[in-house]
């Protein structure tokens, strides 16, 4: 290289002649072969300056600014899987057993008018959701995302206090308590799904891909640890005071390690977002409709749990009463297969990143073959090939929540991350209230011609 070409701190080091020549008269350098002490001072100074580059770059990846796209992506801040797990562990109170659990406690019988009064408002859940996806870019507009999240959390915590305190510990037993609790819960969690993953994208696809491990970690601690302690005889009001103790934790992660000022992501206003939607929703639907047909599924699955009568379940033959499992044993191994199809596929999915969209639309296709033939398995009523069944179901439901993550974050503006979020998430509440209101007509389509001691 000649010397005019160099960096200005490659200048900074030349050696200096006495007697300088005239530009003109000073020889082109000639290609020897073997490195003179020039080109070792060349050579040390661009290296040097190499160093100083990335050490730099490494200190604003440290502190959450924008970095070069050459580099590699930050550091995962893993502790975000747990401002996760402390909302979905509240979720998970609100679905399943734990549900059950708070039923029984208000002495709700089956086939009154309190048991109908009970199942109405335990869908406020859902509702509460779908109110949340988009209302809360109407009613907190003038906050920030960051806000709003911790605005979520107070409304989880206040939804699962409810029972935990009323209903459990001072046995005040008003079935209406159910619609307020679910639907404060349900607000919360609607609010803080979008702006969660909204809020901590600066901080890279690694923090990503650890954070949204955190909802089927929140199933899994309540439905098979919690569960299986409560075999032991332990009150299940210690499980509901757990959940309440873990969300102030939750709380006080985000409120130190998520980003904020000039590192939190900048995004439109939500009306702006959608006058301008044909920049970034058309390439969104084929996940709308994944998103809707997943959730379906998912919140269908009860249609399952009510097949299976305590306190067995027979493996093999629907209509025997031999090879038989404990009824809890049984579903606590079922809620593993969902923790590991949910969890591992996530994190693979989050990672697949490709520009072709039939690429994309392959991937998503795959995750619905699986989620069909899941629901086919489940239709033939044999109780060893539920894990599997739901296994495939939940895998399925993995991969289209990671490729969707990856897609908005990838391919959507950064300004209309949150609305893409929003509108995606809104699209799968319909599909959860959908499958959750028919969850009976399931369980009688599953049921024709099964019917045994143990089964529906």
């Amino acid at each position: 290289r000649h010397p005019s070409e160099l960096p200005t701190g490659s200048r900074a080091v030349q050696p200096q002649s006495m007697t300088p020549e005239p530009t003109s008269m000073t020889p082109e350098p000639k290609f020897t072969g073997v490195a003179d002490s020039e080109a070792d001072v060349e050579t040390r100074a661009e290296t040097t300056d190499s160093i100083r580059e990335k050490d730099s770059d490494m200190k604003d990846a440290e502190m959450g600014l924008d970095i070069p796209a050459e580099t590699a992506e930050p550091a995962p801040t893993r502790i975000m899987l747990l401002v996760m797990l402390s909302m979905f562990q509240g979720y998970a109170s609100m679905v399943g057993p734990l549900q059950s659990a708070y039923k029984h406690e208000l002495g709700v019988k089956h086939g009154t008018a309190n048991a109908h009064v009970f199942t109405q408002a335990a869908v406020g859940v859902h509702y509460g959701k779908l109110i949340a996806r988009l209302g809360h870019n109407v009613f907190f507009a003038c906050l920030s995302p960051r806000t709003r999240v911790m605005i979520a959390m107070v409304f989880m915590f206040v939804g699962v206090l409810i029972p935990s305190l009323l209903v459990f510990t001072l046995k005040w037993h008003w079935v209406y308590s159910v619609f307020v609790a679910y639907m404060l819960s349900g607000l919360g969690l609607g609010i803080f799904e979008v702006t969660f993953l909204s809020v901590i994208t600066p901080l890279g696809r690694p923090t990503k891909s650890w954070a949204i491990v955190g909802a089927p970690a929140g199933f899994a601690t309540i439905n098979i640890l919690g569960l299986t302690l409560n075999s032991f005889s332990m009150p299940v009001v210690y499980i509901y005071w757990y959940i309440v103790a873990c969300l102030p934790f939750g709380f006080y992660i985000f409120w130190q390690f998520a980003p904020r000022d000039k590192t939190e992501l900048r995004t439109a206003n939500f009306g702006a977002s959608l006058r301008q939607a044909c920049s970034w929703m058309p390439k969104m639907i084929p996940f709308f409709v994944a998103q809707f047909l997943s959730h379906f599924a998912m919140e269908n699955w009860p249609a399952i749990f009510y097949m299976f009568h305590p306190p067995k379940v027979p493996l093999f033959d629907p209509k025997s009463d031999q090879h038989l499992m404990d009824w809890g044993q049984f579903f606590a191994i079922t809620y593993i297969f969902i923790f590991l199809g949910d969890s591992i596929s996530r994190r693979i999915a989050i990672y697949i990143s490709t520009p072709s969209v039939k690429k994309r639309l392959v991937f998503l296709s795959f995750a619905l073959a699986l989620i069909v033939a899941g629901l086919y398995l489940e239709s033939l009523a044999i109780a060893i090939l539920i894990p599997l069944a739901i296994f495939m179901i939940f895998w399925g439901n993995g991969t289209i929540f990671g490729l969707t993550a990856n897609h908005v974050d990838s391919h959507v503006p950064s300004e209309h991350n949150l609305a893409a979020y929003s509108v995606a998430s809104f699209i799968g509440d319909l599909g959860s209230i959908l499958g959750g209101v028919l969850v009976e007509n399931t369980h009688d389509l599953f049921c024709q011609g099964h019917h045994g001691p143990f089964m529906c």
